[in-house]
């Protein structure tokens, strides 16, 4: 009994030499039953707190490592074919240039009921297409191909909005779709021709495409320069491959297509230049020039950006804003500017990137791209308007200040007439009152790059706040608009003229010898 009470108080000593030199208060039994019917009946008061930190750590931590994720996942996708904006489709009378009338390319509009008819004539484009094609591939070898790629046809467009396609549906729509919009380009071009060694190419009577009647063929056109209505480029290419021998052919094709759909008119060549264009390539290689097209072909993601990358041309260059400037300029119609001294004239290239401005002391020359505007016009500007400020669109806003350019020069008929008399409009829409309103139409509710045309506007706005050339130009421009009144003062100085010298000879009589 000694022994074990001993032993007892050395344990006793070594538990209090413990609790005193490390602080540690351990509970007794009873202690613990108390904290644990203290901890039950205050449970809510006091575990919630800790569970929400900890939730609170668990949700920043989720939405920061979401960002990441996206930032991440964003890099690595191809570029898409996105949607309308909703600002623009709000606007009313822009809302039926956004949907196509007669045909679907893509899924977005895939299905409808009133695309049905020319829906059913795909299956006789792509037979036509896979007859000029020839012996050397089949079908199911290009429907393969196809295939090869329809994984990343699809992460081009919007998230969700191709799920309800399966894979083998999805193929189909881009076959189909891809072998509609090549064929169609090669009959309206009739760059099928070019093969040889090809005859079929060309639809002969009975055949199915000549269903197609030249109604639709203009809605076509339309049609297939939407946002909502593009297939991936990337799709094309591969169906290119089988469809020509050389690459030449395919640039040739689209060139061709462009030049008939474009809003840029045909440019006139002369014999002069024609012989310049001949000793340039004579002298030099023309390889750069094509590699600068296929460059273009190959970076562009569908359609729409090929026709905006041929309007803006290949020489477009960032605006530089003169350091005088201040981004404020007061914007004048064609009308108040002729007053002013300001003269237009239509540039040398039809690309919107080509205006320029020149000085000549009292007055000034200011040069516009040429435009040809039909019915075709409206829906195709404001669908590559709808492309560039898309959130995966171009990174700058070339087309949409060229519309405001033009907005701001003009209001009335008589903006329009003017600049149909010096060749820079080519009016096929209707009377002057309706491109006017058209361009009034195009520009509401667009915010313009103010960097865009910034040295052209910074240079206009100086010739208007000088007010000697302007007082100048106004007096000559009120007493000398008609080419009667140049004549007229032209007599009246002659008739002065010829008054004053009478009336010296009258004064001094000429002495004869």
């Amino acid at each position: 009994m000694e022994g074990s009470s001993s032993d007892q108080k050395g344990q006793n000593l070594i538990h209090t030499y413990r609790e005193n030199h490390t602080h540690i208060h351990r509970p007794t039994t009873a202690e613990i039953k108390e904290g644990e019917e203290f901890g039950s009946n205050n449970q809510s008061a006091e575990i919630p707190q800790s569970n929400t930190k900890s939730q609170q750590c668990s949700t920043r931590d989720e939405w920061l490592i979401s960002i990441d994720n996206y930032t991440n996942g964003t890099a690595k996708k191809p570029k898409i074919i996105e949607r309308i904006p909703s600002i623009l489709r709000e606007i009313e009378s822009h809302k039926k240039c956004y949907d196509p009338l007669v045909v679907s390319i893509g899924p977005y509009h895939h299905g409808k009921p009133e695309l049905e008819t020319l829906e059913k004539l795909k299956i006789a484009f792509a037979k036509q297409f896979l007859r000029a094609c020839g012996d050397q591939v089949s079908i199911k070898q290009l429907c393969a191909k196809v295939e090869e790629v329809a994984s990343n046809a699809r992460e081009c467009y919007e998230e969700g909005s191709t799920e309800i396609y399966d894979d083998e549906s999805f193929i189909r729509m881009m076959f189909l779709d891809g072998c509609f919009v090549l064929q169609f380009m090669c009959i309206l071009t009739k760059t099928a021709s070019m093969n040889s060694d090809k005859t079929e190419t060309v639809p002969k009577e009975g055949d199915p495409i000549l269903e197609m009647k030249s109604y639709y063929m203009a809605f076509v056109w339309r049609d297939m320069f939407l946002l909502e209505n593009q297939i991936p480029l990337l799709v094309l290419k591969i169906l290119m491959k089988y469809r020509f021998k050389r690459i030449e052919q395919e640039t040739e094709l689209f060139r061709d297509f462009f030049s008939l759909v474009c809003i840029m008119p045909p440019q006139e060549t002369s014999y002069i230049n024609k012989v310049k264009k001949f000793v340039r390539k004579c002298l030099t290689s023309d390889l750069t020039e094509q590699n600068q097209e296929m460059l273009k072909f190959d970076d562009s993601p569908h359609l729409l950006d090929l026709i905006r990358a041929k309007l803006i041309g290949p020489s477009a260059c960032e605006d530089v804003i003169p350091r005088s400037s201040n981004y404020w300029h007061s914007y004048r119609s064609v009308t108040e500017l002729e007053t002013a001294g300001i003269h237009f004239k239509a540039s040398k290239t039809p690309h919107v990137t080509d205006v320029k401005f020149k000085s000549h002391h009292i007055f000034g020359t200011l040069m516009l791209p040429p435009i040809m505007v039909d019915d075709i016009t409206k829906p195709l500007l404001l669908n590559l308007v709808a492309y560039e400020i898309s959130p995966h669109g171009p990174s700058d806003l070339r087309i949409t200040s060229y519309i405001w350019l033009m907005d701001s020069l003009i209001d009335h008929a008589e903006d329009v007439k003017q600049l149909r008399k010096k060749g820079i409009l080519l009016n096929n829409l209707g009377s002057d009152e309706q491109l006017a309103q058209l361009f009034n139409e195009l520009a509401n509710d667009l915010v313009p790059d103010p960097r865009a045309y910034a040295d052209v506007k910074d240079l206009i706005e100086k010739h208007c706040k000088n007010k000697r050339q302007v007082w100048i130009a106004e007096w000559m421009h009120n007493h000398f608009s008609s080419p009667w009144t140049v004549l007229a003062f032209l007599g009246a100085i002659f008739a002065i003229a010829l008054s004053l010298v009478q009336t010296y000879l009258a004064v001094f009589p000429h002495k004869s010898s």
